[in-house]
């Protein structure tokens, strides 16, 4: 925590142990929590939380002012900023932002180069505050820049949104929460190339849930 500034348990347990699961046993983090050197993260009061299925939670940790204290007496740095911070300027959803860091974290791990603070794309050069892309992510992969669109919900109108960054990119990659939400983001687009209602260019499709099951493998349409 005190290195990256992570607030997700089961993120740093796939960083430094390399395995993927719901994080270190609940013991150890209790250990740390009943010592004060970490803390529960809150928000309006309420213990914060995220996980990429409905009905399910992960908590999240950050360094207490003890443990980043004896973060400095260990290793004479300053803790990084929490993570944190950047979920709550970066996004009106907290629950987005959160999966978007979570998508940067397993792209990366792949190896692929990523950006998570992508230019805005305008439509027109001469019209940078008029219509333009914003994707959540880009990243450099197959020789090409994709952006990158982190979906907690797949609707028809999202269509547009999609277009646009096909339009202007000339390809795309979504990651839907879940294996559910990939399936319908899946048949969505498809039938939308059917119909001829999406710009030519390849789409890479994934979800959170298939990523940190260790499937690497990008549906494409």
């Amino acid at each position: 925590m005190g290195q990256t500034g992570c607030i997700r348990p089961w993120r740093i347990t796939a960083q430094v142990l390399g395995c993927q699961d719901n994080g270190l046993p609940y013991e150890t983090w209790q250990t740390l929590l009943d010592k004060g050197l970490v803390q529960r993260i809150t928000f309006n009061q309420h213990t914060a939380g995220w996980h990429y299925k409905q009905g399910r939670r992960r908590q999240l940790l950050a360094l207490s002012p003890t443990g980043q204290q004896w973060y400095r007496q260990e290793t004479g740095l300053e803790p990084k900023t929490s993570e944190w911070n950047w979920v709550l300027s970066r996004h009106s959803s907290r629950q987005h932002a959160l999966a978007i860091l979570e998508a940067r974290d397993h792209l990366q791990a792949m190896g692929i180069p990523v950006d998570d603070h992508p230019f805005p794309c305008p439509v027109q050069m001469e019209e940078p505050f008029g219509k333009r892309s914003e994707p959540d992510l880009a990243i450099y992969y197959q020789q090409r820049v994709f952006p990158v669109e982190v979906q907690r919900e797949i609707r028809i109108h999202h269509l547009a949104k999609w277009f646009k960054s096909l339009e202007l990119f000339h390809r795309l990659m979504l990651i839907t929460f879940s294996l559910s939400l990939l399936d319908r983001q899946f048949s969505l687009l498809s039938q939308a190339r059917q119909q001829e209602q999406l710009p030519s260019g390849p789409i890479l499709i994934s979800s959170l849930e298939s990523l940190e099951q260790g499937d690497h493998d990008f549906l494409a349409l």
